[in-house]
């Protein structure tokens, strides 16, 4: 039986029981650790309902279960407590800085104190288990903190499939692609953020995920051909944009994305704003946010939650020990004990081969990209080539297309990208692919056959959100290989394509 986990559901949310019991019987979790509290089933209270309301019951029923190193708060369970001005700060024993004087915090950093009867509420307290290296059982901290997360989103189904998709990707390992998009400012107190991300970046690099690391000062467009998502890290837009608000997004199974942003978690019951509740909405596990604005400096450190999922941690103590601070504002949404990699890599294979799991092409890229990481290049293009072939896996032929470009062996490397392009295949998969195939025909001067794939790729998919780009390249590519007609055609295409558009601008008065 799982002992170290307390559930806590709202009376006054039907489906919040309903959870309850699911989570229970998945992760085994015995029923006489279902706490029970009745607040008003929003996701804002006041500090007096949460004392009363939440802390209080709460307090009680961890009294006698010192062996609880997890409390998880289940849908309905309210998100966020609002300041109250009244009160305030102990100024002659604790000193609280002035733009860190209120007492608005999410639930579940207020409710780790819970084991620390009179903890301040006013302002930042330091978190003991940040920047730990060993576990929280070893840690010795139990007695004065409780590792509290949630299991949160939109709605109940997607809650359900939160849990599913971590009990399956647990036991054949995350699988997918990495993105990292930094702002690359130079601004004092903003570049610790593009650090954090660079180093979330190399660490999933240095373990064989195909990573791609976006130096744009702007975030990800709709059109950028960004598929296949199990992690992505980036800032810092107010509310989710870019590719994952396309209706054809979805995460891979068992995804970890993280967006830093003041507000990323201000409510999870909506599939538009912000970012946490959009993440779950297209297919996420688990993910962090704010509730109200944190100040960078106080928001977890994204290297370390990922180097710590990376070594094998659950989803919650990885979380816990990026925190530096508790009575504050994140909101860590997930099963806590998610393990996305406790399964060493051939295991992982062999799981999923005799599972017939689609997920085994990734699962081979990652190993491809581990021999690489130790010089094995030889090892490596044949274990892509054999598995591309074997599979017919896109994903390996794109790879196979890669390692021959960056050997400039352009033959070889045409070949690879015309195999990684199969009927059916996705718009932005397409558009990556077919963006390295013509880089091929226009490395060797084949600029007629690099024109003639880009308008096959407009022909293909003439409502891209990035089709301006690809009339340039087009246009480009038309005087490069000698064709004025062609090449006055795209601007004409270019010009009514730029006059639409602000057309469609509205009007100043």
């Amino acid at each position: 039986m799982e002992r170290r986990v307390a559930l806590v559901y709202n009376a006054q949310e039907p489906a919040s029981f309903e959870l309850a019991e699911f989570y229970a019987t998945q992760r085994g979790v015995p029923t006489n650790q279902i706490c029970r509290v009745s607040v008003r089933p929003v996701e804002t209270i006041t500090r007096r309902e949460f004392d009363e309301q939440i802390r209080g019951p709460v307090t009680e029923f961890l009294a006698g279960r010192p062996g609880v190193h997890y409390v998880v708060l289940m849908y309905g369970v309210p998100l966020r407590i609002e300041n109250n001005p009244q009160l305030k700060a102990p100024v002659e024993d604790r000193p609280v800085p002035a733009h860190l004087q209120g007492n608005q915090a999410s639930v579940e950093s207020e409710l780790a104190l819970v084991r620390q009867p009179g903890a301040a509420v006013v302002g930042v307290v330091a978190n003991p288990f940040f920047n730990s290296r060993g576990s929280f059982a070893e840690s010795g901290l139990a007695t004065q903190l409780v590792l509290v997360g949630r299991l949160d989103a939109p709605d109940p189904k997607i809650v359900r499939q939160m849990v599913t998709d971590a009990l399956r990707v647990e036991r054949v390992g995350l699988h997918g692609r990495a993105y990292f998009d930094i702002r690359s400012t130079q601004e004092p107190g903003y570049r610790q953020g593009d650090e954090w991300i660079r180093e979330a970046y190399a660490a999933f690099r240095e373990v064989g995920f195909e990573c791609e690391l976006d130096e744009r000062p702007a975030t990800y467009g709709v059109g950028d051909p960004v598929t296949d998502v199990a992690v992505y890290a980036g800032w810092y837009a107010h509310h989710v944009s870019g590719p994952f608000t396309r209706a054809d997004f979805r995460f891979q199974r068992g995804a970890v994305p993280y967006h830093i942003h003041s507000s990323s978690g201000a409510s999870l019951r909506t599939r538009t704003a912000y970012w946490a509740g959009p993440f779950l909405a297209k297919g996420a596990a688990a993910t962090m946010g704010n509730v109200y604005e944190p100040y960078l400096t106080l928001t977890p450190r994204v290297d370390l939650f990922y180097r710590r999922l990376l070594s094998g941690a659950v989803f919650l103590e990885a979380a816990y020990a990026s925190q530096p601070v508790l009575s504050w504002q994140t909101t860590f949404v997930g099963d806590p004990l998610y393990r996305p990699f406790g399964v060493p890599m051939d295991e992982q294979i062999a799981r999923l081969r005799a599972d017939g799991d689609p997920d085994l092409e990734w699962a081979y890229l990652r190993k491809v990209n581990m021999l690489l990481s130790v010089g094995e290049r030889a090892a490596a293009e044949e274990l892509c080539r054999e598995q591309a072939t074997a599979l017919g896996s896109a994903v390996l032929w794109e790879k196979c297309g890669d390692l021959a470009w960056a050997d400039r062996r352009g033959e070889a490397a045409l070949a690879a990208y015309r195999a990684a392009l199969p009927a059916g295949t996705t718009e932005l998969r397409a558009i990556r692919v077919t963006t390295k195939l013509a880089r091929c025909y226009v490395a060797g001067s084949e600029f007629r056959k690099a024109l003639a794939v880009y308008e096959e790729l407009i022909a293909a998919y003439p409502a891209q959100a990035n089709v301006l780009e690809l009339y340039k390249q087009a246009r480009q590519l038309a005087g490069q290989a000698g064709d004025p007609a062609r090449e006055a055609a795209w601007q004409t295409r270019i010009d009514e394509w730029v006059a639409a558009a602000e057309s469609k601008r509205p009007k100043r008065d």
